[in-house]
Formats: C-alpha cells, sequence, structure tokens
C-alpha cells in the first residue's frame, strides 16, 4: 500500500440515465469513485449499507420509492453514519427542504439551477479527500451560507 488516501466512494441514488452519466463523469473528474448507482430507494438502501460510501447524492422523485425514504432509512437504522447526505431533485421546494434536513440530509440543492454547486461541491469533497485543493479549471466559486 502506497499510503495515500483512499478517494471518496459516492453513491448516487437517481432514476435519469442522463443524470446518472453526468454524475458519474463528474465524480471521475474530480479523482472520486462511483460506488454505485440505482433509481430504486430499496436498493440504495442495501447497498449504501454494504458499500458504506463517503457521499450519498440522493434524487427525492425515484423510479421504486423515494429519497425520504432513503434517507429515513438511512437515519432510523444508521445505516451509514459518517457519510455526507446530499439531496438533488427538481422538487426543491421549501417543504421538501425542509423535510429532506430533518430526515438528515447535509445539503439540499434545485437540479434545475444549483448543478453546478453540487458538482463544485462534489469536487472540494474529492480535494479534501486526497490532502489536496481542488483541480485547476474546476469550478470552485465559494457558495452562499
Amino acid at each position: 500500500m502506497n499510503g495515500k488516501p483512499k478517494p471518496l466512494q459516492v453513491y448516487v441514488v437517481e432514476d435519469s440515465r442522463i443524470i446518472q452519466r453526468l454524475l458519474a463523469s463528474a465524480i471521475e473528474a474530480a479523482g472520486a469513485e462511483l460506488d454505485g448507482c440505482t433509481g430504486d430507494a430499496q436498493t440504495a438502501i442495501a447497498d449504501v449499507f454494504a458499500l458504506q460510501p463517503d457521499l450519498i447524492v440522493i434524487d427525492i422523485g425515484l423510479t421504486q420509492g423515494s429519497g425520504f425514504d432513503v434517507l429515513r432509512a438511512l437515519q432510523e437504522h444508521s445505516l451509514a453514519p459518517g457519510a455526507i447526505k446530499v439531496v438533488l431533485t427538481n422538487y426543491a421546494d421549501a417543504e421538501y427542504q425542509k423535510l429532506g434536513v430533518r430526515l438528515g440530509a447535509d445539503r439540499f440543492f434545485d437540479k434545475s439551477f444549483e448543478m453546478s454547486q453540487a458538482l463544485s461541491l462534489i469536487n472540494a469533497l474529492a480535494a479534501e479527500r486526497r490532502g489536496s485543493t481542488p483541480r485547476p479549471g474546476s469550478s470552485t466559486a465559494p457558495s452562499a451560507a
């Protein structure tokens, strides 16, 4: 073993193939690893428990179940206690955001308007894991807190 830190492990819960591919490309470009991907809540819950990823990107609307089902199961059963949970959804109204945070989401992004911020977060977390600054050319604009 060469002593380098293990790349950031990311699991994606998303039913759109287009968004899955976009996130997979961004994860790879950031130097992180895609642990797995599904559009099904129950599969996601089982996979996350088995894989223990560092970051979970969760859509609310899924082919089976919802992102809230995933968040609720992770919270109730402490399935991936160390994971950062990021909701990335088209359903970004205030009520959904409040519920997501109540169920343990660390960040909440609107797919339509905040995709670049979500990708910047992935890049920053991957760089942090490597113990370096984000890769040149990556978007690292500070986000409004």
